[in-house]
């Protein structure tokens, strides 16, 4: 299915953005937003096929509540996102007249704000994975095999981020299960495609 593909266009897109160091100016900043944004906007375009591909064998609670969290999660990722880099490219204009400390404490202010978006977008995408895996295990092509681990992996995502909020819980100790959950919903992507092009999805 071409939204198996959208998935894993998206989580790339996502990985250019923030690994690759993006020039400083105007045009840096213009391409980090639009790959970065590429991936909630395609993230809701994967969620309706794992939506629909569910849907064409049995209909569920379980798979709409689905759908319904990972559209919220992606629209306030998205929203995250336009906050955290308005204030990475205007910090520097709205600081001005202000000492170094003053400066950095108003940085630090500004952090939290897309900090709690962040983990705001981590219960809802992680209150969708459960939902998901309850739903995915009664369907062919995916099974227990694929639904237990979303399951587990949602529940790990909201417990890690309570457990050191408003902190992001890698750089408090414990670790980052983002990267993980990536590289499985790329393995999700890759199944839909997979099943779309033998006809059972």
């Amino acid at each position: 299915m071409k939204s198996g593909l959208a998935g894993i266009v998206g989580v790339g897109c996502y990985f250019l953005a923030v690994l690759i160091a993006w020039p400083e100016n105007q045009v840096g900043t213009s391409i980090c937003l639009i790959l970065i944004s590429a991936f909630p906007i395609l993230g809701i375009v994967f969620s309706y096929g794992i939506h629909s591909a569910v849907a064409t064998q049995k209909e569920s609670t379980a798979n709409r509540l689905g759908f319904v969290f990972a559209v919220a999660a992606f629209a306030m990722l998205l929203g995250m996102i336009m906050a955290q880099l308005a204030v990475g490219a205007g910090i520097g204009e709205m600081a001005k007249g202000l000492d170094d400390t003053g400066a950095k404490a108003f940085r630090r202010g500004l952090r939290l704000i897309d900090l709690g978006l962040d983990v705001a977008w981590d219960f809802l995408i992680g209150t969708a994975m459960i939902f998901w895996g309850v739903a995915l295990r009664g369907r062919s092509g995916f099974g227990p095999a694929w639904g237990v681990p979303l399951v587990v992996l949602g529940i790990a995502l909201i417990l890690l981020n309570a457990s050191t909020f408003p902190w992001p819980p890698g750089s408090h100790g414990l670790f980052d299960i983002g990267p993980w959950i990536a590289l499985f919903f790329v393995g999700v992507g890759v199944r839909l495609i997979m099943l779309g092009r033998a006809g059972s999805a």
